[in-house]
């Protein structure tokens, strides 16, 4: 199965696609997100262009852009640590970042994530999601947390945190009072 979409939480998961390209480089390569990630070195277009053509048909690793309202406004993936179907692996990373947009607000992240998340646990039956997240982005711990992450190693400037469905389950549940609206 390729990347899936989904629609929940006032949010929509779609498959990146080529016109996607100029924002998803363009927010990567802000301050705001280059400096948390793994790697901090600026992506040119080309390197975009053989990013996507290598993820295009990769059934380890989903990439989506998210969508408020039509507006894309972020970015998230799901990667597999086998060269093998996500539906197929015990454990995956998973990685989202917001770009700068006109219906960014304070829950968007935390609606991305769920999206993320239901479909690691509820489409590819993944039974451990993990994430690593710089040790000083206490936001992103925080979110992490109230996701029912839990923190296992913490090495030079990282933090990693793991995440499995009942503990998920659990979590977004009391989240849940933030989305019914919506």
């Amino acid at each position: 199965m390729l990347t899936p979409s989904i629609t929940r939480y006032g949010v929509s998961l779609k498959p990146v696609s080529p016109a996607d390209l100029p924002a998803l480089r363009r927010w990567r390569n802000s301050d705001e997100v280059r400096l948390n990630m793994l790697s901090q070195t600026l992506i040119s277009p080309s390197q975009q262009r053989q990013w996507y053509e290598r993820i295009s048909n990769d059934e380890s690793q989903c990439h989506w852009c998210a969508y408020v309202n039509n507006v894309r406004t972020g970015y998230a993936n799901l990667k597999g640590f086998a060269q093998a179907p996500l539906s197929a692996q015990h454990t995956a990373d998973s990685g989202l970042y917001l770009g700068q947009s006109s219906v960014r607000h304070g829950l968007l992240a935390a609606a991305v994530a769920l999206c993320q998340l239901d479909v690691a646990f509820e489409q590819f039956k993944i039974g451990q999601i993990q994430t690593q997240v710089k040790r000083d982005n206490n936001s992103a711990i925080k979110l992490n947390q109230m996701l029912g992450y839990q923190p296992q190693t913490n090495e030079n400037y990282w933090v990693t945190l793991t995440l499995t469905a009942p503990s998920y389950i659990r979590a977004r549940q009391n989240l849940m009072r933030f989305f019914r609206h919506v």
